[in-house]
């Protein structure tokens, strides 16, 4: 199964020294590939359900992947049953942050992308599955988000 969403919100100024990416860490992110291969978790834990295929940053900032999750695996067979349920319906994206003391400051450094996982309930607003397409069928959207997936890529079309 293909899975699509939104996994980050739109990044924060390049001034920004805190745990959240900024704008110029998503772009970076998406365009040099280093969310292809990235494992997919339910939850934060547990097995591998499947990796990022792919990432793009929409019209609005925020960061998409597509993920394949392995639904020939118990496991990620269960994973396709609650996002076409529409339970696992948020993603979250798990990271590590580098953090550096110097001069009574804290300063954030590198953060790594560890997994992305399907959650009930992301920390982040507006992280959630646009998309899904199983094996042989066509695409489906989740139209129970108030925001369409497409509408992104019209500047119009996200006020969100």
């Amino acid at each position: 199964m293909l899975v699509m969403g939104v996994c980050n919100p739109a990044g924060e100024s390049s001034a920004y020294n805190g745990l959240y990416f900024t704008d110029t860490e998503l772009r970076e992110l998406a365009s040099d590939g280093r969310l292809r291969h990235v494992p997919v978790k339910a939850e934060h834990r547990g097995e591998q359900l499947g990796t990022v295929v792919s990432s793009f940053v929409d019209a609005a900032g925020r960061l998409n992947c597509v993920m394949r999750i392995a639904d020939d695996t118990v496991e990620g067979a269960i994973a396709a049953g609650l996002v076409k349920d529409g339970i696992a319906r948020e993603l979250s994206l798990g990271y590590s942050v580098d953090v550096a003391h110097s001069d009574n400051k804290l300063r954030a450094g590198a953060k790594k992308v560890l997994e992305i996982s399907l959650v009930r309930k992301g920390a982040r607003d507006a992280c959630f599955v646009t998309a899904f397409e199983e094996e042989g069928q066509q695409t489906r959207f989740t139209l129970e988000q108030k925001l369409d997936p497409w509408a992104c890529f019209d500047l119009e079309g996200c006020n969100n």
